[in-house]
């Protein structure tokens, strides 16, 4: 099928389906369920017609953004995902691409740049909701997720020293806040999970 054709049926298609849903939601008050299963089967239904041929990859933006709005209704109305943890799973959702196209093709390095943001800040909103942040707490986070990129960027290459500068700035300043929390007991093992990736990072860089 050629590509004008693929693009007119799908877009076609979603067009036709949201008419007729929002001229029947006039009449009739559907329940989350119901939306639910009309999204998920629209995304398989794109996925479908992608995986006749795997040649038109825009094909998966509408169908992972079908099936990824089915989830989120899906799971609120199942009351699992409620207050902050909705903008987590929004965050990292909208995260998730970014990350695989990195693995589908390494050399895009900088596709990990908006993955490391979303899921960071997503993790960031998901623990202040649980509690497990809170005051000071916060920027710590903030500059603890700002450091790991610039030690990551180090281990990739040793000769070039330079990312310990700002990394070692953002450590420091995130264990002062700890520490101005009264916080001292997540020090140390703020500090061994630290150093846990560190080595991890540095095995997996060296391997590849």
């Amino acid at each position: 099928m050629k590509t004008n054709s693929k693009q007119g049926l799908v877009w076609g298609g979603l067009l036709i389906l949201l008419g007729v849903l929002s001229l029947l939601a006039s009449f009739a008050n559907f329940g989350p369920w119901v939306w639910v299963a009309v999204l998920a089967v629209a995304g398989f239904g794109v996925y479908g017609i992608y995986a006749m041929e795997r040649t038109e990859k825009w094909m998966l933006i509408p169908s992972y953004v079908l099936l990824i709005v089915a989830g989120l209704v899906a799971l609120i109305t199942l009351n699992i995902l409620r207050d902050e943890a909705i903008a987590t799973y929004v965050l990292w959702g909208i995260g998730a691409p970014f990350l695989f196209v990195y693995f589908q093709d390494r050399a895009g390095w900088y596709y990990l740049i908006p993955a490391y943001v979303l899921f960071a800040v997503g993790l960031m909103v998901g623990l202040i909701g649980l509690g497990i942040l809170d005051d000071l707490l916060i920027p710590a986070y903030i500059m603890f997720a700002v450091a790991m990129p610039f030690f990551v960027t180090y281990s990739r290459d040793t000769t070039q020293w330079w990312p310990l500068i700002p990394g070692g700035i953002m450590v420091v300043m995130g264990l002062s806040f700890l520490i101005a929390e009264a916080s001292v007991q997540y020090v140390v093992p703020v500090a061994l999970i630290i150093a846990g990736i560190w080595v991890l990072v540095s095995q997996y860089v060296n391997r590849e």
